[in-house]
Protein backbone atom coordinates (compact mmCIF):
# COMPACT_ATOMS: atom_id res chain seq x y z
CA UNK A 1 0.00 0.00 0.00
CA UNK A 2 1.31 3.30 -0.62
CA UNK A 3 0.61 6.68 1.24
CA UNK A 4 1.51 10.22 0.50
CA UNK A 5 4.52 11.33 3.05
CA UNK A 6 4.94 14.47 1.61
CA UNK A 7 3.99 17.39 -0.82
CA UNK A 8 5.34 20.22 -1.84
CA UNK A 9 3.64 23.20 -3.75
CA UNK A 10 5.02 24.82 -6.30
CA UNK A 11 4.27 27.99 -5.79
CA UNK A 12 6.36 31.61 -4.22
CA UNK A 13 6.85 31.39 -1.64
CA UNK A 14 7.09 26.88 -2.03
CA UNK A 15 5.01 25.11 0.96
CA UNK A 16 5.68 21.80 2.21
CA UNK A 17 3.60 19.55 4.34
CA UNK A 18 5.04 16.28 5.40
CA UNK A 19 2.88 13.58 7.90
CA UNK A 20 4.46 14.05 11.21
CA UNK A 21 5.64 17.23 10.87
CA UNK A 22 3.41 20.71 12.28
CA UNK A 23 1.66 23.10 11.01
CA UNK A 24 0.30 26.23 12.97
CA UNK A 25 0.92 24.56 16.19
CA UNK A 26 -1.33 21.00 14.54
CA UNK A 27 0.39 17.69 13.77
CA UNK A 28 -0.15 16.39 10.01
CA UNK A 29 -1.42 13.09 10.85
CA UNK A 30 -2.65 12.52 6.90
CA UNK A 31 -2.33 13.80 3.44
CA UNK A 32 -4.70 12.45 1.28
CA UNK A 33 -5.77 12.94 -2.55
CA UNK A 34 -9.45 14.31 -3.23
CA UNK A 35 -10.34 12.73 -6.61
CA UNK A 36 -8.47 11.76 -9.93
CA UNK A 37 -8.58 13.56 -12.17
CA UNK A 38 -5.31 16.12 -13.36
CA UNK A 39 -6.45 19.03 -11.35
CA UNK A 40 -7.13 16.83 -7.70
CA UNK A 41 -7.20 18.17 -4.49
CA UNK A 42 -4.82 17.42 -1.97
CA UNK A 43 -6.24 17.99 2.08
CA UNK A 44 -3.62 18.16 5.10
CA UNK A 45 -5.48 16.18 7.92
CA UNK A 46 -4.53 16.90 11.62
CA UNK A 47 -4.55 14.64 14.57
CA UNK A 48 -8.27 15.67 15.36
CA UNK A 49 -9.46 14.57 11.70
CA UNK A 50 -9.86 18.58 10.85
CA UNK A 51 -7.87 19.94 7.21
CA UNK A 52 -5.25 21.75 7.90
CA UNK A 53 -5.17 23.06 4.48
CA UNK A 54 -6.41 22.37 1.01
CA UNK A 55 -4.52 22.11 -2.08
CA UNK A 56 -6.14 22.58 -5.44
CA UNK A 57 -4.96 23.52 -9.14
CA UNK A 58 -1.59 23.78 -8.16
CA UNK A 59 1.63 22.37 -9.39
CA UNK A 60 2.76 20.11 -6.58
CA UNK A 61 5.15 17.23 -5.72
CA UNK A 62 3.78 14.03 -4.46
CA UNK A 63 6.05 12.01 -2.13
CA UNK A 64 4.78 8.22 -1.56
CA UNK A 65 6.13 6.25 0.41
CA UNK A 66 5.33 1.85 0.63
CA UNK A 67 3.83 0.13 3.66
CA UNK A 68 3.10 -3.00 4.71
CA UNK A 69 0.20 -3.90 5.32
CA UNK A 70 -1.17 -6.71 7.33
CA UNK A 71 0.68 -9.88 6.88
CA UNK A 72 2.31 -8.18 4.13
CA UNK A 73 6.22 -8.03 3.33
CA UNK A 74 7.64 -4.63 2.38
CA UNK A 75 8.83 -5.00 -0.62
CA UNK A 76 10.18 -0.94 -2.19
CA UNK A 77 11.04 1.06 1.68
CA UNK A 78 12.36 4.01 -0.57
CA UNK A 79 9.31 6.88 -0.96
CA UNK A 80 8.26 7.43 -4.84
CA UNK A 81 8.05 10.88 -6.13
CA UNK A 82 5.00 11.57 -8.35
CA UNK A 83 5.26 15.54 -10.07
CA UNK A 84 1.43 17.03 -11.05
CA UNK A 85 1.06 20.31 -12.63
Amino acid sequence: MQVIQKLTVVSNPTRMFEVGNEVNGREVIEIKQVGTSDFSEFWVIDQNEKVIASIENCPVIVEWQQIAEHDEIEKDPQPRVQSKA
